[in-house]
This record gives structure tokens, sequence and C-alpha cells, in this order.
């Protein structure tokens, strides 16, 4: 299934979306480049989409995902319609760490989005990877896991820098891309040179008329615009 180039309202889309976000939380997040740290500046934009997304289309699910050398499950996928103020509550000076994995961050995406159960079939030894490369932070909202068949399923990766830690995230981007899930990338900072505009690229969706769903931001207002637009629907074509 293909997707226009930009956001609708719930007007104009009948699906449901589950969306994950994640969010780069390793040490150069705390730049205060970006005042008061980058860190802080992407916390906010995601809290924009949050807000701006319940107020939209509140039958919608977020779950947040932080990463660094591993992924860390801030929240599950959650229901707007009573979950926005739990989503945001995890959000609160979520801990970070060295290195940067976007391919554990987009596995765990993954394993979300599909309701696939790795750990149960899974042997001692890659029980215990699983759980170095995997955190999780329990919430009481209800979560959505029964209703994500036949949402649309997107993925919003925000980073600061460049992919130093795991397997190629490009493998994985494909196989979440040829299931149906969108994904867009964004990459914050000082300066495009500062991010690994060439990943990003390759692991972003395409639009129909080729255009890709990546963009770099240098300005906190900017961001918190990028994410209020991205927490419209995307209409089906």
């Amino acid at each position: 299934m293909k997707y226009l180039n930009f956001a609708n309202s719930a007007t104009n889309s009948s699906r449901p979306e589950c969306v994950i976000t994640l969010i780069d939380l390793s040490g150069s997040m705390n730049d205060s480049d970006w005042k008061p740290t980058r860190k802080a500046g992407a916390i906010m934009a995601n809290i924009e989409l949050i807000r701006t997304k319940a107020r939209l289309d509140s039958q919608d699910s977020v779950g947040i995902i932080g990463f660094h050398r591993k992924a860390i499950l801030l929240h599950q996928p959650v229901c707007l319609s009573h979950g926005a103020a739990s989503l945001i509550r995890s959000l609160k000076n979520p801990s970070d760490g060295g290195s940067t994995n976007f391919t554990a961050a987009l596995e765990l995406a993954q394993e979300i989005l599909f309701n696939s159960n790795k750990k149960s079939s899974q042997g001692l030894f890659s029980r215990l990877l699983s759980e170095i490369l995997y955190e999780t932070e329990s919430h009481p909202a209800k979560t959505v896991r029964e209703s994500q068949n036949g949402a649309v399923k997107r993925i919003i990766m925000l980073t600061d820098g460049e992919h130093n830690q795991g397997g190629s995230p490009i493998t994985v981007a494909s196989r979440l891309k040829n299931a149906g899930v969108i994904i867009d990338c964004i990459g914050i900072g000082g300066s495009p040179k500062d991010v690994d505009e060439k990943l990003l690229k390759k692991i972003a969706s395409r639009n129909p008329d080729g255009s890709i769903r990546y963009c770099f931001i240098g300005d906190q207002q900017q961001l918190l615009r990028k994410y209020e637009n991205l927490a419209r629907h995307i209409r089906a074509i």
C-alpha cells in the first residue's frame, strides 16, 4: 500500500494508527546547543505528538522506545483515549547511556508492532542476549496489542548521531517496510554532518513520488512543528 507525502486528520482516514516513536538517549543528547538539551527538545517534541494525536485521533495508539547501546521500552503502545497521560509520564527524565544502536531499537519496535513473542521460543543464551539488548519499564495503562491488527503501523526514529553498535539496521528496516510499516527518520543537532544521513535515508520509507521520509532539523521549534505534523494521519492511496 502506498501513502501520500503529507498527513491528514482522521476525517480523511478510517484506519487507526499504531505509532512507535524511537528516541535516541545516547550521551550526546545531553549537549546544550539546544536549550536546555537536545534530549529535552526531543522529549518536548514527543509530548507534542502525543497531545496532538490524542486531540485529533484519540483511538490511535502510541508506544515509546528509548535507545542507546540497547533498546528500552519506555511504554507499551496504548490507546490515546485513556493512555496519553501515562505516555507523557513515561517521558519524565528517561535514563541515557553510551553508544547508539539503531538495530536494537528497530528490532524491539518490530517485536511490539507484530506481537511476536520471541522470548518464549528462545534458548537460554538467546534470552540472556535479549535481556542485555532490551529493557522494559512497565506502566499501569491498558495496552492495545489486541487492536493493532488492521492499524496503519508507523515508526518515527529520532537521533543526533551515528549507528555504532549492533548489526545492520538496514536489514531490520527493510523487513519492516516490506511488512507495510511506514518509517520516518529525523536527524537533529548542530549540523547534518553530525548524523549518518546516508544510513538514515536507507532506513526511512519512500513516498510514491520517490522522496524519502527523512529530514535533518537544527532548530527546536521546527522539531516541535515537525512532530505536530507527524501526529496527523497518513492517507493511503
